[in-house]
């Protein structure tokens, strides 16, 4: 396994950014541009690897915020996300059909950035939560054993738990730190980690601590985080949207499909424009 190592440091910062402003957001951005390059095989063990150290930091960085409301939402949601774990790990271990996999990948995370860009919301109870709280999970865990991608859905999913800004925080951290050390432990005992991820770890660590930091700032000083996250799913989207085309066309038998990116970029900007109008009328009604 050989990676260009000043492509990889650039992307890694880049996904940073997002995850020290939102707890989230690192491998939903670095995937899809690595996944350009390399295959699940290759960087979903390094990209996992760099997690865990990231969201146990999330962790402790936002610990004060936890609640008897977010410690339930984590409690029954983490079997899920073990169980899931462990599964979509599994599935990366015997996958054939690397270009198949990243369709698959796409075609899943595309629809979740997508719902988070739409402001798709829906509550559930505590009460239900307790009850298919890990039902709801497992498939979030599949997909990041398979990839290392669970911000957009997790997100989804919190969000539609009614947690605020702090509570939020916290309960994708802790869910996340779950998940990454579960996937790690699987990786090793699948044989599907290699010692190679602890020199590529080693080297984009100041790049990723850089990038985190530059997001907790940023996060810091911008008035209306809204628009950053919106602008980063934006790019998520179309990002995605050019890999699943590029993936697509090999499974088809073309060089690459745009159509696919065509449409995602097409829906992603009518959904920017409804959130620019929405914002602009928010503005006015405060002024």
């Amino acid at each position: 396994m050989s990676l260009d190592l000043t492509y990889l440091s650039i992307i890694l910062f880049i996904a940073s950014i997002p995850s020290g402003a939102f707890a989230y957001g690192f491998s939903a951005t670095a995937t899809p541009l690595l996944l350009i390059k390399y295959t699940n095989r290759q960087i979903s063990p390094i990209l996992n690897f760099i997690e865990i150290f990231q969201n146990t930091a999330n962790v402790i960085l936002n610990s004060k915020n936890y609640t008897r409301k977010s410690l339930i939402v984590t409690t029954f949601g983490i079997p899920g996300i073990i169980m899931g774990s462990i599964i979509g790990a599994y599935i990366l271990k015997i996958s054939l059909n690397d270009s198949l996999i990243k369709v698959i990948v796409y075609s899943v995370l595309i629809p979740l950035i997508l719902l988070q860009a739409a402001g798709f919301r829906k509550e559930i109870s505590l009460d239900k939560w307790k009850k298919i709280g890990y039902l709801v999970t497992f498939p979030v865990g599949v997909l990041y054993g398979v990839s290392t991608i669970s911000g957009p859905p997790l997100a989804l999913i919190i969000n539609n738990q009614g947690l605020s800004k702090e509570e939020f925080k916290f309960a994708i951290s802790t869910l996340r730190v779950a998940e990454s050390i579960t996937t790690f432990s699987a990786y090793l005992t699948l044989g599907v980690f290699n010692p190679q991820v602890f020199y590529y770890a080693a080297i984009t660590s100041p790049a990723v601590i850089t990038g985190m930091l530059v997001g907790i700032f940023t996060a810091r000083i911008i008035k209306q985080k809204e628009d950053f996250r919106r602008l980063v799913m934006s790019f998520d989207s179309w990002v995605s949207g050019y890999g699943l085309s590029f993936n697509l066309g090999k499974v088809i038998g073309y060089d690459v499909l745009y159509w696919p990116m065509i449409v995602v970029i097409g829906i992603d900007l009518y959904l920017l424009s409804k959130y620019v109008v929405k914002r602009k009328k928010i503005v006015k009604e405060i002024d």
